[in-house]
């Protein structure tokens, strides 16, 4: 026959175990659970940065009205791909390895905004050509300085 093994029985008060507060279920807020879940999905982190990555690639943003009426965006998208950084007045962009000579740049300014183009040619390579829109207050005192292997824009 089989060997039966004792069950120890519990009373109540050695049954009584702490209990965390509950962050799932009915008991707890919506909002809560949301969080919960942004902070929890890894997964989602990539598809954003990939997303980003999209959009900085193709150097446009699809939502146009969202270009319309955030250009700031558009602005902080392309610096931030270039490595650069923005500042209130300006921005900077590293540019190391490369001489005056290979950078152009061009401005126009139009209705909403004043667009830049950077133009950074190298040789038997095709140049990197990108185009970012600047405040429209940038337009009466855009300046352009190379130094150290850094261009900075001011304004």
């Amino acid at each position: 026959m089989d060997d039966w093994k004792d069950l120890e029985i519990l009373t109540q008060n050695d049954a009584l175990v702490e209990v965390e507060a509950a962050h799932d279920g009915l008991a707890s807020e919506p909002s809560q659970l949301h969080a919960q879940f942004e902070n929890a999905s890894e997964h989602l982190d990539e598809v954003r940065q990939r997303h980003t990555e999209v959009l900085v690639t193709a150097g446009m943003l699809p939502e146009s009205n969202l270009a319309q009426t955030q250009p700031e965006r558009a602005l902080a998208w392309m610096v931030n791909s270039l490595n650069g950084r923005l500042n209130p007045h300006g921005l900077s962009i590293p540019l190391l390895g490369t001489s005056l000579e290979k950078i152009m740049l061009k401005a126009k300014t139009t209705e909403d905004a004043t667009l830049v183009q950077l133009n950074v040619s190298d040789g038997e390579f095709e140049p990197l050509v990108k185009e970012f829109p600047l405040p429209q207050e940038a337009s009466n005192s855009l300046t352009a300085t190379f130094l150290d292997g850094r261009l900075h824009l001011s304004w």
